[in-house]
């Protein structure tokens, strides 16, 4: 039997929240990353890591090689008014937010009700490069990073 990533998200995880900004500074993760479960590895993985905050799987990182060169893509399960990204560091410098994700908020009678599912770009992840998947719901209650790829 496999368990949908919508199903580990109970109703008591998912209250309601209004999203604030979400700041480009380190989110906090309650465990480190760790290689993804079988069941959310994505054909063509070469490396696959997972995000969890207070036991929820929140965001993976997928490693794939394209044309011959690393390219990471970031893909989370959040609440409505949650949202998915990567930061991408280039020799060394500063942290830069790239493909920010947002799930829109649902109707005022249960803006919260349901989780999605969002995936951002392609980002190179070459010599030079390095790379996180980042998530939080809405409100960053549950707010989780990978590790720098």
């Amino acid at each position: 039997m496999r368990i949908s990533r919508i199903e580990l998200l109970s109703p008591a995880v998912l209250g309601a929240a209004a999203l604030t900004t979400l700041p480009a500074a380190t989110a906090v993760s309650a465990a480190a990353d760790r290689p993804c479960a079988a069941s959310t590895r994505w054909e063509g993985d070469r490396k696959c890591y997972t995000a969890t905050a207070q036991g929820v799987a929140l965001v993976d990182l997928h490693i794939q090689t394209m044309r011959g060169r690393d390219h990471a893509r970031a893909e989370g399960m959040v609440e409505e008014g949650g949202a998915v990204w990567m930061e991408v560091k280039k020799n060394g410098g500063p942290a830069k937010r790239v493909y920010l994700k947002r799930v829109p908020k649902g109707g005022p009678e249960n803006p919260y009700a349901e989780s999605r599912q969002k995936s951002t770009g392609w980002q190179y992840d070459g010599p030079g490069y390095l790379v996180r998947g980042c998530a939080a719901n809405a409100g960053d209650r549950l707010k989780a990073c990978t590790g720098w790829h």
